[in-house]
């Protein structure tokens, strides 16, 4: 049985306070993870990192200096993947990370927000609603089943548009602050049933926990 957890996350290291609201908001996120983990007496730790490739040269070191630890990383897709990629082949393929170093990398090591984190949120548009309240533009949201197929430009603008005239304000423009927040709002229940690289997250780590 491993010793720890760690997952190293995309993050932004231009601002420290944005970092560690993000990682809380992870934290919140993966509680459910993290309570398996403490059953079995297995330490749980996120660490927020910088651009993708930071974090998986954050990712590497954490390798090097946690042996006895299952180290795994979650990133952007910034892209659909397709239903023949694994993630680690997906990332040896794509133009921003096809030269990372990959020697030694399992792929259940690599983890995927499919397209981008705020993808996640689509699937929870009930509590979007809750936490914007008023003036909320529901009907903005796609309604896509597989949130995971909705492009990344148009995840973007959806939020955008939903919560423009929201007294929050727009989503773009408070995106750090809200995203931390509403990590620790969204039903991770209703994230893994409509972005399969997410329940993959919590399916891997599960079975890492049970000695698998």
């Amino acid at each position: 049985m491993v010793e720890g957890i760690r997952i190293y996350i995309e993050g932004d290291k231009k601002s420290k306070n944005s970092n560690i609201s993000l990682r809380e908001g992870f934290s919140t996120f993966f509680n459910d993870l993290r309570e398996q983990a403490r059953e079995r007496g297995i330490r749980f730790d996120v660490i927020l990192g910088g651009s993708s490739a930071e974090t998986f040269k954050d990712f590497l070191l954490g390798v090097k200096s946690h042996p006895n630890s299952f180290v795994a990383f979650l990133i952007d897709t910034d892209d659909e993947v397709s239903e023949e990629d694994t993630p680690k082949s997906f990332l040896q393929k794509h133009q921003k990370s096809k030269n990372w170093n990959w020697k030694n990398v399992e792929d259940k090591q690599c983890q995927l927000m499919v397209q981008i984190m705020e993808s996640w949120f689509l699937a929870d548009v009930e509590t979007l609603k809750s936490f914007y309240g008023q003036k909320f533009n529901f009907n903005a949201v796609p309604k896509t089943k597989d949130v995971e197929k909705v492009p990344k430009t148009n995840v973007e603008n959806s939020l955008d548009s939903a919560t423009k005239d929201t007294q929050k304000g727009i989503y773009s423009e408070n995106k750090l602050k809200h995203g931390a927040e509403l990590l620790t709002k969204i039903d991770a229940i209703k994230i893994r049933q409509r972005a399969k690289h997410c329940a993959r997250i919590f399916q891997t780590i599960e079975k890492i926990i049970d000695g698998q």
